[in-house]
């Protein structure tokens, strides 16, 4: 195994364990928003690395995959683009996991779109109050998006006690946080964050400093970020960092897609599917996908209305039996003709990754 980016396409190559081609790992690590992908990402336990990569090239990840035939690690199924992991590769995979684990908290699924603005508007303004407190008071900020600058104004005025207490209080709930993190992670974040007269450095000089690979500091990084959103969510005691995603917080599901959102806002009004697939002038199959990616996002969605209790235990009970996600199969081991495969998904999708 040469970088960790191989050993994420094969960890996603086991999970899929020869369903998908090696197409849906490319819009996994993209994080592409088609509900194809979303019910993928859920159905085979990878909503871990949704998004994590989203400037993978097609080309990057062709010769990952004709590296691993060369050596032996993946073997072509009888699907179009389908492998499945060797022995062999499994072998490598565990062995590399071991001297290089797999990111703990990572979560592209959830966080995907929030930890690029969330990181921003932390290291801006941390290096403000930085020049703030040391009488600097011209310096080029490290963010140059608009809105993050807007964001961290806007903060500034709203908390406007003593700029050397914010900065007291901002440290004193980033030590708090950082401090159950392990070395590595903690060190990549700090060395990551710009100040007065420090910039924070790039993943390659990182990687020199710490003698890691490029690609692991990176998810590292990933892994830190988000294991600070996940414990900022969960409680009070970092008011000041837990501020800057209080924005996010409005308005509907983040996880759906705003078509989705959409739909969900015609099924509390009491519409059926044909009803809103009429209203918004889609496809019935269009409102489907709606249905299980509102499914996938919140387990306890009622789908009675759309299969009965018998009917989801067989399918249940199939999906178990068979441990595989394949429609068709499913469908011939339930052998039951008035049993729909959009019904099938929809078990599968309050099944999750189980």
């Amino acid at each position: 195994m040469n970088n960790y980016l191989q050993a994420i396409i094969l960890y996603a190559m086991k999970k899929f364990q020869g369903e998908r081609s090696v197409y849906a790992i490319y819009h996994m690590l993209q994080g592409k928003k088609s509900s194809q992908t979303i019910q993928d990402a859920h159905l085979f336990g990878l909503t871990n690395i949704f998004g994590t990569k989203p400037v993978i090239t097609r080309q990057q990840l062709n010769q990952n995959i004709e590296q691993f035939r060369t050596v032996g690690f993946i073997n072509l199924t009888d699907k179009t683009d389908a492998y499945e992991i060797s022995d062999l590769g499994d072998e490598a995979l565990a062995e590399y996991l071991l001297n290089n684990p797999f990111p703990t908290h990572l979560n592209g699924w959830k966080y995907q779109n929030i930890t690029p603005v969330f990181w921003g508007r932390l290291n801006l303004l941390i290096q403000t109050i930085s020049h703030i407190v040391h009488n600097e008071r011209r310096f080029y900020p490290i963010q140059r998006n608009p809105k993050i600058q807007f964001f961290v104004k806007e903060f500034l005025h709203t908390n406007r006690q003593d700029r050397h207490l914010i900065a007291q209080h901002l440290y004193e709930e980033l030590v708090s946080l950082l401090e159950g993190q392990g070395d590595l992670k903690r060190d990549i974040f700090i060395l990551k964050l710009t100040g007065v007269n420090r910039i924070g450095l790039t993943f390659e000089q990182i990687a020199k400093r710490k003698g890691a690979e490029e690609e692991y500091v990176r998810f590292m990084f990933l892994d830190s970020l988000h294991q600070l959103l996940t414990e900022l969510g969960e409680g009070a005691d970092h008011p000041l960092l837990a501020s800057l995603t209080y924005d996010w917080k409005k308005g509907g599901d983040p996880h759906l897609t705003q078509s989705t959102q959409t739909t969900l806002h015609y099924l509390r009004e009491g519409r059926n599917m044909g009803e809103i697939a009429e209203i918004r002038s889609l496809k019935q199959n269009t409102i489907e996908d709606h249905l299980v990616e509102i499914v996938l996002s919140d387990k306890s969605f009622p789908i009675a209305d759309y299969v009965s209790h018998k009917d989801e235990r067989d399918i249940a009970a199939a999906i178990t039996e068979l441990g595989t996600k394949k429609l068709k199969a499913i469908k011939q081991m339930v052998d039951n003709k008035q049993i729909s495969f959009f019904q099938i998904r929809l078990v599968l999708a309050k099944m999750g990754d189980q």
